[in-house]
């Protein structure tokens, strides 16, 4: 009966949810180390953006796979990014803090470039580990075009950045997500960015394929 299949939306749906939540269980485990949490995200990219354009693959094998194959491309432009975050949310924590009061007149520019750096490497990390996930190309070439998607597609570059805070702001509104961002945090917001950045891809896709015909 059709009411049983795995193609009703129902059991489609619960599929999906259920994948969502063991990819974020994988991600999770991956990134523990820190200094693999760039190819854990590249590997988690892989997955949720074949989920979204609707290619095939079971999770656990697209993800270690992914994974594997990406730990020398990811890590060293992780490790660089994530050494970036700790030196600019210090310094955002110690301006909350007042600790940086003496900066006088420079206080608030200070506060906003860090603001607007942290926003970019941010933004530039899930366009850069979508794009490794993706394609085979250097980590030179990944990182340009991670640059220049950001400013390419400015709207949709909100639209991620707001899907990328909002895990944060909730748990800072309730600690109940906590839970919901140790079953979801990752895989779910990264699934909406997933389907925005695979839009992206498959337009760029197609352009490519028409100017090659």
């Amino acid at each position: 009966m059709y009411i049983f299949s795995m193609e009703n939306p129902f059991f489609r749906f619960v599929g999906k949810v259920t994948d969502l939540v063991w990819l974020n269980i994988l991600t999770l485990i991956c990134a523990l180390p820190v200094v693999t949490a760039g190819a854990a995200f590249t590997a988690m990219y892989r997955v949720l953006i074949k989920m979204a354009v609707g290619e095939e693959g079971t999770v656990t094998s697209v993800f270690f796979k992914e994974f594997k194959g990406s730990l020398k491309k990811a890590t060293p432009v992780w490790m660089l990014a994530f050494c970036v975050l700790v030196v600019l949310l210090s310094n955002a924590y110690l301006i909350y803090q007042g600790a940086l009061d003496k900066l006088g007149g420079l206080f608030i520019p200070a506060g906003i470039s860090i603001g607007l750096i942290l926003i970019f490497v941010i933004v530039f990390l899930q366009y850069f580990f979508a794009i490794l996930s993706r394609y085979k190309t250097d980590v030179k070439n990944a990182a340009r075009n991670a640059a220049l998607l950001i400013f390419a597609f400015f709207p949709k570059t909100v639209c991620i950045l707001i899907i990328s805070f909002l895990p944060v702001v909730l748990m800072m509104t309730s600690n109940y997500f906590v839970w919901f961002w140790f079953l979801y945090g990752f895989s779910f917001s990264g699934y909406f960015i997933a389907m925005i950045i695979g839009s992206i891809f498959t337009g760029l896709e197609e352009k490519e394929e028409k100017a090659g015909a």
